[in-house]
C-alpha cells in the first residue's frame, strides 16, 4: 500500500522515529526532516473494528517483510498481519503505547509541528530543500512529484506537500538559506 519506511529514520540517535505510529484514525511516521501524515484507510485498507486506537511497529519490519506490497491487513494479538493476492506476506509485532513507552521510547508529537488552518501561507521567492526527501514522500504516495501541490508557510517553515487525489499529506523541512 505505502512504502511508510521510507519517512523514518535510520540511525539510531533518535529510535523512536524507527517506528510508525497509527493514532486516533491516522498514520504518522517522521525522521524530524519529513512527516507523513495518512488517514488509516490510505495506509491499510481497512482494519478490525476491534483494532487498538493506537499503536506502532518498527519501520524495518515494514519494509524487510514488504507489507508495503499487501492488499489487506489483519491484526490479530499483538501482530499486524499483511496478505498479498497468493496469501500471507507475514507478521510484525506491534506496541501498544504502554509497550512502547516501556521501552523508554516516546513518539513525537506530530500534530504540534503540521501547519493547520490558521497557519499563514507565504510566498516565497527562494527556498532550497533535500531533492530526495521530496522524492521519499513522493515514493510514499507512489506517484511523481508533478502530481502534488507545495504549500509555503516561509523561508525556514514546513512546506506541506500534498496528492492532488489522495488523502494524507507530507511535511517536508527547508535547509537554512542565507540571504
Amino acid at each position: 500500500m505505502k512504502k511508510l519506511h521510507l519517512v523514518t529514520t535510520k540511525d539510531n540517535f533518535r529510535p523512536a522515529f524507527e517506528y510508525i505510529q497509527v493514532k486516533n484514525g491516522f498514520v504518522y511516521a517522521t525522521d524530524a526532516h519529513k512527516l507523513i501524515k495518512i488517514p488509516i484507510n490510505e495506509a491499510f485498507g481497512s482494519l478490525p473494528v476491534d483494532a487498538p486506537t493506537e499503536f506502532y511497529f518498527k519501520a524495518d519490519a515494514w519494509k524487510k517483510g514488504n507489507f508495503y506490497k499487501a492488499l489487506y491487513y489483519n491484526i490479530k494479538d499483538n501482530y499486524l498481519e499483511a496478505f498479498d493476492k497468493k496469501g500471507k506476506l507475514g507478521i510484525i509485532d506491534i506496541l501498544t503505547l504502554e509497550a512502547f513507552s516501556n521501552l523508554g521510547l516516546k513518539y513525537p508529537n506530530c500534530e504540534q509541528v503540521l501547519p493547520t488552518e490558521q497557519s499563514t501561507v507565504e510566498a516565497v521567492d527562494l527556498i532550497s530543500f533535500n531533492p530526495s526527501y521530496l522524492q521519499d514522500l513522493c515514493e510514499v504516495f507512489n506517484q511523481s512529484s508533478n502530481n502534488f501541490i507545495y504549500t509555503f508557510f516561509g523561508k525556514k517553515k514546513a512546506i506541506k506537500v500534498t496528492h492532488k487525489n489522495m488523502e494524507g499529506f507530507g511535511i517536508l523541512m527547508p535547509i537554512d538559506i542565507h540571504d
